[in-house]
């Protein structure tokens, strides 16, 4: 059942934990170079033995259908990111159910099966969304919670200004050792659907940043957990002994 409260993972895992979490996606890009990569990435931190989740538009599922499944049979995790990226404040109740249910249908068809995660667009959210989607039976029982994000250094803006990917990498270690733990915010494709859209999801360097960033993180004790393992309060000593005995095996 959908709790509408915000995760943030802020106090609610040990020090040095982090989740790692990718929005827009998913996309493909053919040959070498930059663009969008989340079969690649999959691959990689699943390699890592790093369990990641994607949290996906539908407009991309629609293009990409394959990828769902396949991310979910390394270990990922596939979240609800809903179909064309809007602003959800900005619609009335019957569009943002519209928005959610498109893509939660689509992720039906492509086997996401069981209550997923949910991610507003641009991270908006407040009473009016939460009580439109608490209002519809299907969303509600196909959605386990909200997740907002504490650890982001704007990779998409980085790749708007021609930025490097060991640039970025650097701004991610250093948002991670400023925050210590917690939910990290990185995007494996781009949902502008604005007239540069395609140039810029051709910018992105997501993967190669990933590779140069989990090592460093490594280097500095970071270790990795589940979307699913992140509790809504700070979690008692029980449960922090939990989260460290289930890290301790990535």
């Amino acid at each position: 059942m959908l709790d509408t409260r915000i995760r943030t993972g802020i106090g609610a895992l040990p020090s040095r934990c982090l989740v790692l979490t990718f929005d827009d996606g998913p996309g493909k890009t053919i040959g070498l170079g930059p663009g969008p990569r989340t079969q690649e990435l999959g691959h990689y931190l699943a390699h890592e033995g790093i369990p990641a989740t994607f949290f996906m538009c539908g407009m991309h599922i629609e293009e990409n259908p394959d990828l769902p499944a396949e991310l979910m049979t390394l270990g990922h995790q596939i979240g609800n990111h809903t179909w064309s990226h809007p602003s959800l404040p900005s619609l009335d109740r019957e569009a943002i159910q519209r928005e959610v249910l498109s893509t939660r249908q689509l992720l039906d068809q492509c086997g996401v099966i069981g209550p997923i995660p949910f991610r507003p667009p641009f991270g908006e959210w407040d009473r009016r969304v939460a009580a439109a989607m608490r209002a519809d039976a299907q969303i509600r029982t196909s959605h386990d919670a909200v997740y907002h994000w504490n650890v982001n250094a704007e990779d998409w803006r980085l790749w708007d200004s021609g930025a490097t990917p060991d640039e970025c990498a650097r701004a991610y270690l250093s948002a991670a050792l400023a925050a210590d733990s917690g939910i990290v915010l990185m995007h494996d494709s781009l949902a502008d659907l604005g007239p540069n859209a395609a140039c810029r999801r051709a910018a992105n360097r997501t993967l190669e940043a990933v590779m140069l960033l989990i090592p460093r993180l490594r280097e500095q004790g970071f270790t990795f957990v589940s979307l699913s393992q992140v509790p809504h309060q700070r979690p008692g000593q029980r449960a922090v002994q939990k989260i460290r005995s289930l890290r301790a095996r990535h």
